[in-house]
């Protein structure tokens, strides 16, 4: 038998281990969630006229996240936490929270947690700017989580995993601390990855209203007899179930439908 190695190994890194112990905690809360299909026509068609007519690429993500932040704005249910057996914390500004993939400063693409702070104030053009910015930024792989806090990571490291579970679980337990470090509603999207393929990506659960963007595809309806083109975007909702009942859940679906239906926010960007 050949003694040459057919494999590589390769170090599993602090970050993935932190990340990991986080998607156990984050996979076990209670969650209900709802897969769409949305039109966004009307949209794409602005958002094309945009980039042709005036050079300016608009974030699909970015576009997105203003009808969500709108959305959760007036009803804030959404945008609540429990605290405790008995309280629940709502909070009045909409921060997002989204994985972005950017590079370190040795080249290496990582996700990046950025968050969109008062969103619910903020333009597509305001929250495009602040995802372009982002995108170019350089980083060390060690600011991926804990940006520059490295003796967290070097102590926490050092837990047992149950302790290190016990400890992510007590954190997310903390309204005040998941809005500073996490935003309030969170959002990912695969819909710039897969862009010749259709379907559903279904996010973790560790905010009150998780929202994940699939693809997006064109299909064929039949709309009073007659034959119509719509690009469709696959979206899922997944929502706390201890805080948010199913009715209230379908009325918010409705609404974000609403918005990225009639392409909210994209009429009011500035000429460049």
């Amino acid at each position: 038998m050949s003694s040459k190695k057919d494999y590589k190994t390769r170090k599993f890194s602090t970050t993935r281990k932190i990340l990991s112990d986080y998607y156990h905690v984050a996979a076990n809360m209670h969650r209900i969630q709802g897969l769409l299909e949305m039109d966004i026509t009307k949209a794409e068609k602005r958002i094309a006229e945009l980039k042709e007519k005036e050079n300016y690429q608009v974030s699909h993500t970015g576009w997105v996240a203003a009808c969500i932040a709108k959305a959760v704005s007036e009803d804030k249910r959404f945008n609540s936490f429990r605290k405790g057996k008995s309280k629940i914390i709502v909070f009045d500004n909409v921060d997002i929270s989204m994985m972005i993939e950017i590079k370190t400063k040795e080249g290496k693409r990582v996700p990046f947690n950025y968050v969109i702070r008062k969103a619910e104030q903020k333009s597509v053009k305001e929250i495009t700017d602040g995802i372009r910015a982002i995108q170019k930024k350089k980083i060390e792989e060690s600011e991926q989580l804990t940006r520059d806090s490295s003796s967290f990571t070097s102590l926490y490291m050092l837990a047992p995993k149950f302790i290190r579970r016990f400890v992510i679980k007590k954190l997310l337990s903390n309204p005040f601390y998941i809005k500073k470090t996490i935003g309030t509603v969170g959002m990912t999207s695969l819909g710039e990855y897969v862009k010749e393929l259709s379907g559903y990506a279904i996010p973790f659960g560790d905010k009150t209203l998780n929202v994940a963007l699939g693809g997006m595809k064109e299909v064929v309806q039949i709309v009073d007899g007659k034959t119509k083109n719509t690009k469709i975007l696959y979206i899922t909702f997944k929502v706390n179930h201890n805080i948010v009942d199913g009715a209230p859940m379908a009325r918010f679906i409705t609404r974000v439908g609403e918005l990225l239906k009639n392409a909210h926010g994209l009429d009011d960007i500035n000429k460049i």
